[in-house]
């Protein structure tokens, strides 16, 4: 009987779908945000004016869809290669504990990476995105992404069990 992990090969289809998986994710959290707040697709029109076309004093009371759809672009090809990464770190991890030890420290890195951008960034995106919007939506895409990587790989569960992170593979 295969694994899902080694039925696929190391091909990156699974990494695409953990990727745009975390991203959506991440979207769907702050458009749900922005709608509350009466200003649907404020997020990626600010990010985009702010982090992309270096714009100062962005428009922030309503979406200006050049910037929202440049800042899309770069959000979805940012969490594929992430989602590229974080797969293959799994896969290497089925026979490698620290392999299995680095997954842990990577989705922490995750969590707290974007906050880091924004707080260099600009004093405006420090100003809109508080760190518990941005840490609350990460930990939605990193479960979410965890779970699709944990369901599709037995011998990550298997090794999980069998070896504690960090230690030497049991013999």
């Amino acid at each position: 009987m295969t694994t899902p992990s080694t039925a696929e090969g190391p091909g990156p289809r699974e990494g695409l779908i953990t990727g745009l998986l975390g991203a959506a994710i991440v979207a769907a959290f702050f458009l749900i945000l922005d709608v509350i707040s009466g200003i649907p697709l404020q997020t990626p029109s600010i990010l985009g004016q702010v982090l992309l076309m270096r714009d100062t004093a962005p428009v922030i009371d309503l979406a200006v869809m050049p910037a929202v759809a440049a800042y899309t672009v770069v959000h979805m090809i940012a969490f594929t290669v992430f989602g590229l990464f974080l797969t293959g770190m799994v896969r290497l991890s089925e026979t490698s504990s620290v392999a299995r030890y680095a997954v842990l420290q990577l989705l922490v890195v995750f969590l707290f990476a974007f906050y880091a951008l924004l707080a260099v960034a600009s004093e405006v995106t420090r100003g809109f995105f508080p760190l518990w919007g941005v840490l609350a939506a990460n930990v939605c895409a990193a479960t979410a992404m965890s779970v699709y990587l944990w369901k599709r790989h037995p011998r990550f569960r298997y090794a999980l069990k069998r070896t504690p992170l960090g230690a030497g593979e049991a013999r």
